[in-house]
């Protein structure tokens, strides 16, 4: 396998920094990773002016001649709420993924960004494990279907790993998402409405950079297939708001928690990866925000 690295010389030593290919290069997730990685990784991130993963001729003709020690694959259609989704975000995401996997044999790991939506984001996902047998219901809406059936689809490959995600958050997020919108509500001193309470999932960036890290550094066979992107002790969404704004300054329209949206963080726990935990990361995310 030809490896594309950077050569480092040091005491007549010589040392390979490990190649890693990120698609979606221009999401948020894949800007963090390079920014972050880059000094202990040679880390190429593609965006659509590289070229189109749509198109798998264009796939075809980048990777000629290339191969990767990892493949960190970012790139994603829809998943927001916000937003109306239609059937081309199961369209484009199955495509995105089949345009790369069938080069699977030029990357020595593949990290797939699964999602929490798997589980069926119209469900009540509450501690849910990744194991394939308790997914439950089959999810309805595009995006969740996409990420199910790429899921499935990685179980065909030993060197896929799934990080599923629920919520990463982070400074350069946008402003409509939970956290930081509580922090802009502080700093406006502003209220902060929950229209529904729920137990959610939430990882601070510094945490999810080193459980990449970890993936990127750990022999193939110590990792986990799929790993839920979560903390074992859960909280609800006004419990995040009270460790960020006055409980004066929060409204919660309906208290009854359904819909939760978090997962079992075993798995992850026993990686004994040193983690901040949500807490400590929302003191820093509210340091650095400043």
């Amino acid at each position: 396998m030809i490896s594309y690295n950077k050569l480092y010389k040091y005491n007549y030593m010589i040392y390979y920094m490990k190649s890693v290919l990120i698609t979606g290069g221009n999401g948020n997730l894949a800007k963090m990773i390079s920014n972050r990685l880059s000094s202990e990784f040679n880390i190429t991130n593609i965006t659509r002016d590289d070229f189109n993963m749509l198109d798998s001729n264009a796939v075809a003709i980048y990777l000629k001649d290339k191969s990767f020690d990892y493949l960190i694959h970012t790139a994603i259609s829809g998943g927001r709420r916000t937003k109306e989704e239609t059937g081309e975000v199961v369209y484009q995401n199955l495509l995105m993924f089949e345009n790369i996997i069938k080069f699977s044999d030029k990357f020595g790991i593949i990290i797939n960004f699964d999602s929490g939506a798997i589980y069926d984001r119209e469900t009540d996902i509450y501690v849910r494990k990744e194991d394939d047998n308790v997914l439950g219901s089959i999810p309805k809406d595009y995006y969740g279907f996409s990420k199910y059936l790429i899921y499935k689809r990685s179980l065909q490959y030993s060197n896929v790993f799934n990080f599923r995600i629920f919520n990463i958050f982070h400074v350069d997020e946008e402003n409509s998402r939970f956290i930081k919108s509580c922090v802009l509500a502080k700093r406006a001193n502003t209220q902060v409405t929950i229209f529904k309470d729920k137990w959610f999932d939430f990882i601070y960036e510094d945490d999810f950079i080193k459980i990449v890290r970890f993936y990127l550094t750990t022999p193939i066979s110590d990792l986990k297939k799929t790993i839920n992107l979560s903390y074992q002790k859960k909280y609800k969404l006004s419990d995040i708001a009270k460790l960020i704004v006055d409980d004066n300054h929060i409204e919660i329209i309906d208290a009854n928690t359904s819909h939760n949206y978090c997962g079992n963080g075993d798995e992850l726990a026993h990686l004994g990866i040193e983690m901040d935990g949500l807490e400590t990361g929302i003191q820093k995310y509210l340091s650095r925000f400043n």
